[in-house]
C-alpha cells in the first residue's frame, strides 16, 4: 500500500467518527481507572474491573475492526513497528495464559489500551490531524495544569490533579517537547501554540515532579538538539531557549522532591530515614531480579501486581541485602509486589523471551523515529512534525525508568499513543521537491533536431 499523503483523505462526516472515537478514548484514557466508577465481573476465578474508558476503548475497538475487516489495510512503511508490537503482545498473552487467569487478565488489561495506537494508524491520515491530536494533549494538560496549581497552593506538596502525579509529568515532557521542537522548524500552527505547549507542559513536568518524568524530559530535549544538527537546523535562539526552559522545569520540580533524594547523598551521617524514594525502588528492583532468574525463560506472566507467591520467600534476603533501609521501604510479606520500572517488570514477568522481544520492537520505534527525522525535507511546511517521533520516543525511554505498565494508567496510554504515532509518521513524510537541473545537464536531456 502506498504512503498516505495529505490529499489522500476526503473529509466527511461519515470518515470523521472514527477520529472523533480515537480522540474520546485519548480523553477517557487520561482519568486513571481507579479513579472512575466500576463493576467487577467474575471470570475463571478471578475478577474484572470495567468502567468507563472500558467503553470507549471498545467503541473505537469496534471502528479498527471494521477498517481491518473492510478496505482499511495499515500504511506500508507502518508494518514494521507494528509487526513488532504484535509480536510482543502475543507473547505477552501467550507467557501470562500460562500462569493463570489473573496473569492473562492483566495482560489483557494492558493490550486493551493497544488500541490506541492502531487508531492512531488507521484514523490520522494527514498531517492536520497529526496536530490536532497534539493539541488535545496540549489541552489536556493545561486542564490537569489549572487543577494541579490549586492543589499545590494548599498542600505545598507535588500534585497530579485527574491524571496522577508521575502521569502529568511525562505527559507534561512530551507536550513541552512539542514546543520546544516548534521553536527548531517552521510550521503552519501558531506561534501562540508552541509558546502554549512549552508553558503547560513545563508546568505538568514540575509540578508532577517524577524524576524519571525530568529524565524522559531531558532525553527528548536532547533528541530534539540533535537532530536539529543532524538537519543542518541547529541555531543559537532555539538551543539556549531549551538549556533555559529544561533548567526552569528542573529547579520548580526538584524542591517538591527533596525527601526522596537520599541515595545522591554521602557520608556517614546520612540515616536511614533519609533515604528516599529511589532507595525503595532499588529494593524492588533487587526482589524482581531474583524472581526473574527463579523464571528466566517464561517469567511470571503479566500480572497487575505480583501476588506473594511469586515473590515473598525472597524478602529476607532483600532485608539482609539492605539493612540500613526502613522496614516501610519492604513490601509486607503477605502485600502483592509492585514493579517499579517497566525494563525490569518486563524481565520479571515475561522472560528472557519477553525482553528480546521488548527490545526488537524498541528498535523498530527507534529505526522509524530517526527515519522521520531524517527524510522529512527541510523548510517544509510542518517540518517541526519531524521531531516529534523522536521527542516522544526519548520521554517515554526516561518515563519507563520510574514505572511499571498497567490497564488503567495514563502512561500505558501514552505509552501505546507513542507507538501508534511513531508507526504512522513515515507514511506522511512529505515527497521533496525535485531540484531543477543544471543548464548543462538540461542542454545534455535536450533532444537534437531532426
Amino acid at each position: 500500500m502506498a504512503p498516505l499523503r495529505e490529499d489522500s483523505w476526503r473529509s466527511g462526516r461519515g470518515r470523521d467518527l472514527p477520529l472523533l472515537a480515537l480522540c474520546a478514548a485519548v480523553v477517557a484514557t487520561m482519568f486513571r481507572s481507579v479513579d472512575l466508577p466500576s463493576f467487577d465481573l467474575g471470570v475463571a476465578g478471578t475478577s474484572v474491573s470495567l468502567g468507563p474508558t472500558d467503553v470507549v476503548l471498545a467503541v473505537l475497538a469496534a471502528f479498527v475492526l471494521a477498517r481491518l475487516a473492510g478496505r482499511g489495510a495499515l500504511p506500508r512503511p507502518a508494518r514494521a513497528v507494528t509487526a513488532a508490537a504484535f509480536a510482543f503482545s502475543t507473547w505477552l498473552l501467550v507467557s501470562s495464559a500460562l500462569n493463570g487467569a489473573e496473569a492473562l487478565v492483566g495482560a489483557g488489561k494492558l493490550l486493551e489500551y493497544g488500541i490506541l495506537g492502531l487508531g492512531a494508524v488507521l484514523f490520522v491520515p494527514r498531517r492536520t490531524q497529526v496536530w490536532a491530536l497534539v493539541g488535545l494533549l496540549v489541552a489536556i494538560t493545561a486542564v490537569a495544569d489549572a487543577v494541579a496549581l490549586v492543589d499545590l497552593a494548599r498542600s505545598g506538596e507535588r500534585q497530579g490533579a485527574f491524571i496522577g502525579s508521575h502521569d502529568l509529568a511525562w505527559l507534561g515532557g512530551m507536550v513541552l517537547a512539542v514546543g520546544v521542537a516548534l521553536q527548531f522548524a517552521p510550521s503552519l500552527r501558531p506561534r501562540w501554540f508552541g509558546l502554549a505547549a512549552i508553558l503547560a507542559g513545563g508546568i505538568g513536568a514540575a509540578v508532577g515532579a517524577a524524576l524519571s518524568g525530568l529524565l524522559g524530559m531531558w532525553l527528548a530535549l536532547a533528541a530534539i538538539v540533535a537532530l536539529a544538527a543532524a538537519r543542518g537546523s541547529l541555531r543559537v535562539r532555539p538551543l539556549l531557549l531549551t538549556i533555559a526552559v529544561g533548567a526552569a522545569v528542573t529547579a520548580a520540580a526538584i524542591p517538591l522532591r527533596s525527601g526522596d533524594l537520599g541515595f545522591v547523598e554521602a557520608g556517614p551521617s546520612l540515616s536511614a530515614e533519609s533515604a528516599g524514594g529511589w532507595s525503595q525502588r532499588l529494593i524492588y528492583t533487587y526482589i524482581g531480579g531474583r524472581v526473574f532468574l527463579d523464571n528466566p525463560i517464561l517469567g511470571t506472566g503479566w500480572y497487575g501486581n505480583l501476588p506473594p507467591s511469586e515473590w515473598a520467600r525472597f524478602l529476607p534476603d532483600a532485608q539482609r541485602r539492605f539493612p540500613d533501609q526502613p522496614p516501610r521501604y519492604f513490601p509486607g510479606p503477605d502485600d502483592e509486589y509492585v514493579p517499579q520500572q517497566t525494563y525490569d517488570q518486563v524481565l520479571t514477568e515475561l522472560g528472557i523471551v519477553g525482553g528480546l522481544l521488548f527490545l526488537a520492537l524498541a528498535a523498530m520505534v527507534v529505526r522509524a523515529a530517526v527515519a522521520v527525522g531524517r527524510r522529512w525535507p527541510r523548510d517544509a511546511p510542518d517540518e517541526a512534525a519531524a521531531y516529534l517521533p523522536a521527542a516522544w520516543v526519548a520521554a517515554l525511554a526516561g518515563s519507563l525508568a520510574g514505572a511499571a505498565l498497567y490497564g488503567g494508567l495514563p502512561l500505558t496510554a501514552l505509552f501505546w499513543l507513542t507507538l501508534g504515532v511513531v508507526a504512522l509518521m513515515p507514511s506522511l513524510v512529505p515527497p521533496r521537491r525535485a531540484e531543477p537541473l543544471p543548464p548543462a545537464q538540461r542542454e545534455e536531456r535536450t533532444p537534437a533536431p531532426a
